[in-house]
């Protein structure tokens, strides 16, 4: 994983070198401002990143066709995406490298685990993310304090709630809840009334 991360970000890099490797090229043809970016920023790298970056590039060279091809694709998609969608990918980035090894590997198995579900969870899940996403932020604060108070509780006390969960959805939802609430104050109204 930190290969095929590192592979992306030289990938990247490495079409800036391309861009920078022959500082007469750009000028030759006219030149595009990415590539005098390029160039600017590879002038302003220390030797040490620079040998770095050249390391990177003979690793990309030497690279399987098909794993080139699949980081070439990674690279393109890239590429595409909306500035804004870039910011918020590299700020997630940066959150990631901050994490402990074993968060990073909690949220790596996390994933991998989603990717595993069939693709109407997924949709639900983020259907719910939306949903949660909606709430004002107070609500959200309370959902999450929670959810951490839960994660705390010892062990042997979350299959309780987790048993709680499976029996309330499998009673059915909201909708299913409320009916049934009706229905209890239905039938109270009318032990009341014969009483």
């Amino acid at each position: 994983m930190k290969f095929i991360g590192k592979a992306i970000i030289a990938l990247g890099l490495a079409a800036s070198l391309l861009g920078a490797a022959a500082p007469g090229r750009a000028a030759e043809s006219g030149g595009s401002s990415s590539d005098q970016e390029s160039l600017e920023r590879w002038q302003k790298m220390s030797n040490a990143e620079k040998h770095e970056m050249r390391e990177r590039f003979q690793r990309w060279k030497n690279l399987d066709p098909k794993d080139k091809a699949e980081l070439q694709d990674k690279f393109d998609n890239w590429r595409k995406l909306p500035p804004d969608e870039k910011a918020t990918a590299r700020r997630n980035f940066e959150r990631f490298q901050k994490l402990t090894p074993e968060d990073r590997e909690r949220l790596q198995r996390r994933w991998e685990d989603y990717r595993k579900l069939p693709p109407e969870r997924r949709e639900e899940i983020k259907r719910r993310m939306q949903e949660l996403r909606d709430l004002p932020p107070e609500r959200r604060d309370e959902l999450r304090r929670k959810l951490m108070e839960r994660r705390d509780q010892p062990t042997e006390e979350k299959p309780e709630w987790r048993e709680n969960s499976r029996d309330r959805k499998e009673r059915g939802g909201v909708e299913e809840k409320s009916r049934r609430r009706e229905k209890s104050r239905d039938r109270s109204r009318g032990d009341r009334d014969r009483g």
